[in-house]
């Protein structure tokens, strides 16, 4: 496969669309800033020691913004570029994709509270993530954000196959062509794999019990989330430091990771890196892609 390009999908739902020109039948949305932040009164104890990215790159600077042309090549609405109009949205989106493929967003959460940003890099595998949350106000413990990757296939709505339309690794395409309670989520756990059951479910990793609560069904051994297709042809995941919980669909056809910022002083910045994979191969493949890139 070939290299992602980054573009905006959905200014209204915080949607970006990971995309390859050579694979049209092939793309998958995420939603950046999706829901309130959680926030409690103490940290979450233990949270810096999940696996973190090899190596200590910084939040990348990129310019030469990418044409309208070259940001929609299949005439499905996609924005290269776009600065929010209604001085009242609480979020106040930006974006810029780049030539090279890169894109960069930014908007606010907690009415002002926080801002974040978000830088987003191709990689030959996916795409590399960057997540910088600055507080204006001081947050003494714990501050989760959802992080969304969606997977819409044939039988989603039409604004949803604007922005993801991966059918091998739709769980509401596989459900609905005869596999009506398998579901094609896995998580890690105990050195070998669980799958997600059907109905939305929520699995934290050991500091993010405090998080959850009883909201929980049980502890997995960190953040990486992912969708194997049912013949093993491709997978498709995500990873983010810091990560407190995963959650699958609810009720769209969506994985998520809830991250955590705090504490932070006002004023304050915390970036977390993370890593989006999509390729060629099984869950295993995509694991071994991720112990590349990632050490505890």
């Amino acid at each position: 496969m070939g290299k992602c390009f980054v573009v905006l999908s959905s200014p209204r739902n915080q949607c970006a669309t990971f995309f390859r020109p050579e694979r049209p039948d092939l793309y998958v949305g995420y939603r950046f800033i999706e829901y309130q932040p959680e926030t409690l009164d103490e940290p979450l104890a233990g949270i810096d020691a999940l696996p973190r990215r090899r190596g200590e790159e910084q939040m990348p600077e990129a310019s030469e913004p990418l044409t309208a042309d070259r940001a929609d090549p299949w005439r499905k609405g996609w924005l290269a570029a776009y600065d929010e109009s209604d001085a009242d949205d609480p979020v106040q989106l930006r974006f810029r994709s780049f030539a090279d493929g890169s894109a960069r967003a930014a908007g606010l959460d907690r009415g002002g509270d926080m801002e974040r940003e978000f830088f987003f890099r191709p990689v030959a595998d996916g795409v590399r993530m960057w997540m910088r949350m600055t507080a204006r106000v001081a947050v003494p413990g714990a501050c989760a954000v959802q992080q969304c990757l969606r997977f819409s296939g044939e039988t989603a709505v039409a604004w949803r196959q604007a922005v993801a339309r991966v059918c091998p690794l739709s769980e509401f395409d596989h459900q609905a062509h005869g596999r009506p309670d398998e579901t094609l989520t896995w998580a890690r756990r105990e050195g070998g794999w669980l799958r997600f059951p059907l109905a939305m479910t929520r699995y934290h990793t050991p500091p993010g019990e405090a998080l959850l609560a009883e909201g929980s069904a049980g502890e997995v051994a960190h953040g990486l989330i992912l969708r194997e297709s049912a013949d093993g042809s491709c997978a498709a995941g995500m990873y983010w430091e810091r990560t407190a919980y995963l959650t699958n669909r609810h009720p769209a056809d969506c994985l998520h990771a809830v991250v955590d910022f705090g504490p932070l002083e006002a004023g304050e910045s915390r970036t977390v890196r993370g890593r989006f994979f999509l390729l060629e191969g099984t869950k295993d493949d995509l694991l071994a892609r991720w112990r590349e890139a990632f050490t505890a």
